[in-house]
C-alpha cells in the first residue's frame, strides 16, 4: 500500500492512496482534508494507513461524497473510532445493508464493512455539502464558498469519460454538472485526478461532450441500431476496464444507460 500526503494549498491536504492493483488498473483514490473535516475515508484495503492519519491529523469528522467502496471504504471503521459522519441518508442505508460488488471491484479495493454502529452526526460548516446525483444516487460535492474551492468526488473524472456503470444517470449527472459550473470554482479537488486549477472550462467541456454523446446514441437507435453498433460508432470499440468487470463498468453500460434513462422518459427510443 502506498500513502501519499501533499499540501495543495495552505487548508487542503491531499491523502492519495494506492496498491498494486489499483496501479495495475490505472487508479489511485485521493480523499482530502479541507478546513479540519476529511473528504471520504479510502478504499478498505488501505485501512491501516488511514487509521493512522485520521489519528495523526485528528479532523473534526468526515464528509462521504458517495457509497462506493473506494470513497466510503473505511467509513465504518472511523464511525467505530467516534469519528462524527456527513453522510447522505441513502449512502448510510447502503453501507449498513453491505451490497455484493463485481469481483474486480472486491480485487481492486476490497468490499467495505457493514456499517454496524450508531453514527455521530458531522455539521461540516462553514463547508456546504450540495447533492449531485447522477454517478449514484446519494453522490454528493462538499463546497467551500470562501475559498472557491469544490471537492467533487466522482462528479468529473476527466473531460470524455466513455465507460459508466448501469446504474448510473446521465441526464442528471448532467444536471449536477451544470449546478457545479454556475459556482464558479476555482479550484475542484476530484478523488482520482486530484487538484484541477481553473476547472470551469474543463467542467464545461464535458457538459457538452456528453451532450453530443448522448445525442448521438438516441439518434442511432432511433435508426435502429442494436446498443452493441451503437457502441462501436459512438464510443469505439469496449475499454480494457469493461472486459475485466464483465461490461459493469463499460462503454456497452454507459449505452445501456443512455437508452434506459430515454425509454423511461419517452416511453420508447
Amino acid at each position: 500500500m502506498t500513502l501519499r500526503v501533499e499540501q495543495v494549498e495552505p487548508g487542503i491536504v491531499q491523502l492519495a492512496f494506492s496498491n498494486w492493483q489499483g496501479r495495475a488498473a490505472g487508479y489511485e483514490v485521493s480523499a482530502f482534508l479541507m478546513r479540519g473535516a476529511l473528504v471520504d475515508t479510502g478504499f478498505p484495503r488501505v485501512r491501516r494507513e488511514m487509521l493512522d492519519v485520521v489519528r495523526d491529523l485528528e479532523p473534526k469528522g468526515a464528509i462521504i461524497t458517495h457509497w462506493h467502496e473506494d470513497h466510503a471504504g473505511n467509513a465504518a471503521a472511523l464511525a467505530a473510532l467516534g469519528v462524527p459522519l456527513c453522510v447522505h441518508p441513502d449512502c448510510e442505508a447502503t453501507l449498513r445493508a453491505r451490497p455484493r460488488i463485481g469481483l474486480y471491484r472486491r480485487g481492486i479495493w476490497g468490499r467495505s464493512p457493514r456499517l454496524s454502529v450508531p453514527v455521530t452526526t458531522f455539521d461540516p460548516a462553514p463547508l456546504e455539502v450540495i447533492a449531485t446525483p447522477g454517478h449514484t444516487p446519494d453522490h454528493q460535492i462538499v463546497w467551500d464558498e470562501e475559498h472557491g474551492i469544490v471537492a467533487s468526488g466522482d462528479l468529473f473524472l476527466g473531460v470524455k469519460v466513455r465507460v459508466a456503470h448501469r446504474h448510473e444517470s446521465p441526464s442528471t449527472l448532467l444536471a449536477s454538472l451544470r449546478a457545479v459550473v454556475a459556482l464558479e470554482p476555482r479550484l475542484l479537488l476530484d478523488a482520482h485526478r486530484g487538484a484541477i486549477a481553473d476547472p470551469v472550462p474543463a467542467l464545461r467541456a464535458k457538459i457538452a461532450w456528453m451532450e453530443e454523446t448522448i445525442g448521438a446514441i438516441r439518434e442511432l437507435s432511433r435508426s435502429g441500431a442494436a446498443e452493441a453498433e451503437i457502441r462501436q460508432r459512438v464510443l469505439g470499440s469496449e475499454s480494457l476496464v469493461g472486459w475485466v468487470s464483465v461490461r459493469e463498468y463499460s462503454k456497452i453500460s454507459l449505452v445501456h444507460a443512455v437508452l434506459r434513462e430515454t425509454m423511461a422518459l419517452t416511453g420508447s427510443m
